[in-house]
C-alpha cells in the first residue's frame, strides 16, 4: 500500500486511523516530502502575516527521543519544509525550539542534533540530542495522525458519541 496516496483517499477517518497505526518503520519513513507539504497545505495554521503555515502536533499525539527532545510541529519557510523541535539541556530550566531541516532530519540514518550554549563560567559548552530511524517513524506517525484529528475532527466526534 502507499500510504502517500492513501492518506488523501475517501476512506473513512477510523479506518485511516488503523491503517496508520499498523504501518511499519519503513512504510512511514517512504512517506514524501510532497505529502507533508500537502498535509501542512490542507490542515496547518498560517504565521502572522505571512503566506508560509505550519502543522502543530497535540500534547496527546507528541512524541520524542525520550530523553531531552520532543517533537514539536513541522511547518513550511519559504516553501521549505522545517521540523521544530523542543530541547531541553543543561539544567532543567533551560530549553529551547531548535528549527532543522525537514530532509536533514528525516534522512536515512540517526540524526545527531547539537545545541551550542555556555556553561556558568561563560565557558562554550555543547548539549546534544539524537533521533534513530524508530523514533522517527513515531515522528512521521504523529503528523499522519494530527492530519487525521485536524481534517476530520467532526466525523470523528460524531462516532465516538
Amino acid at each position: 500500500m502507499n500510504i502517500n496516496q492513501f492518506i488523501f483517499s475517501k476512506t473513512q477517518p477510523n479506518k485511516k486511523l488503523e491503517v496508520i497505526e499498523k504501518l511499519s518503520n519503513d512504510e512511514l519513513l517512504a512517506v514524501s516530502e510532497s505529502t507533508v507539504k500537502k498535509i501542512i497545505q490542507e490542515v496547518g495554521q498560517r504565521r502572522y502575516k505571512s503566506r508560509d503555515k505550519e502543522l502543530r502536533i497535540d500534547y496527546d499525539r507528541r512524541v520524542g527521543n525520550d530523553w531531552n527532545s520532543v517533537f514539536e510541529a513541522v511547518g513550511t519557510y519559504k516553501k521549505k519544509l522545517y521540523v521544530h523541535l523542543y530541547v531541553q539541556y543543561g539544567d532543567c530550566d533551560t530549553d529551547t525550539t531548535e528549527v532543522v531541516d525537514y530532509a536533514k532530519f528525516f534522512c536515512r540514518g540517526k540524526f545527531e542534533g547539537e545545541i551550542k550554549g555556555i556553561d556558568y563560567h561563560f565557558n562554550p559548552k555543547y548539549y546534544y540530542y539524537t533521533y534513530d530511524e524508530d523514533k522517527k517513524a513515531k515522528c512521521i506517525r504523529s503528523i499522519l495522525e494530527e492530519y487525521i484529528y485536524s481534517k476530520y475532527a467532526d466525523k470523528l466526534k460524531a462516532e465516538v458519541a
